[in-house]
């Protein structure tokens, strides 16, 4: 009765011709952010600023753009998330301000008055993670960059 249901029911057609246009598109979509995902990830660089501390679980990055002068300056934390059997590691950050970059104004200058205004992490570990191009930081920039950070601090 049911497989009568499901060959007869013109519903059941159109939705399943639904799901099948859906999908072709959701692959195209899926296929061009990917690339995008790995291009910008392929011009990202990430490097420490000073002394790396043994614990690298919380800390700051610096987070530049383009020609920009302005770095944005965020501290995260590492947290692991258990699911049977499976471990994951994910990042929380918290956006702490801008800095505008300059001959006098370094990034181990920036590392120096953040352990000095924050008492709580002295002795953090901070990267800064830089591209020459421009792309928008909230919406492709910082997702990648986090991700991408990660997987340095774990390496």
């Amino acid at each position: 009765m049911y497989e009568q249901l499901v060959t007869d029911d013109e519903l059941m057609q159109e939705l399943e011709e639904i799901i099948q246009y859906a999908s072709n598109r959701m692959k195209y979509t899926i296929t061009s952010g990917t690339e995008i995902y790995e291009f910008v990830e392929d011009k990202l660089n990430i490097y420490p600023i000073g002394l790396v501390p043994i614990e690298s679980n919380e800390g700051y990055f610096f987070l530049s753009s383009g020609e920009q002068l302005t770095t944005r300056i965020y501290r995260y934390r590492l947290n692991i998330i258990e699911k049977q059997q499976e471990r994951y590691r994910t990042m929380k950050t918290e956006y702490m301000g801008d800095y505008r970059r300059s001959f006098v104004n370094t990034y181990e200058g920036v590392k120096l008055n953040l352990i000095k205004e924050h008492k709580d992490l002295p002795n953090p570990a901070v990267y800064t993670i830089e591209t020459e191009l421009q792309f928008p930081i909230d919406e492709t920039l910082l997702p990648i960059a986090k991700r991408s950070l990660v997987r340095y601090i774990m390496s």
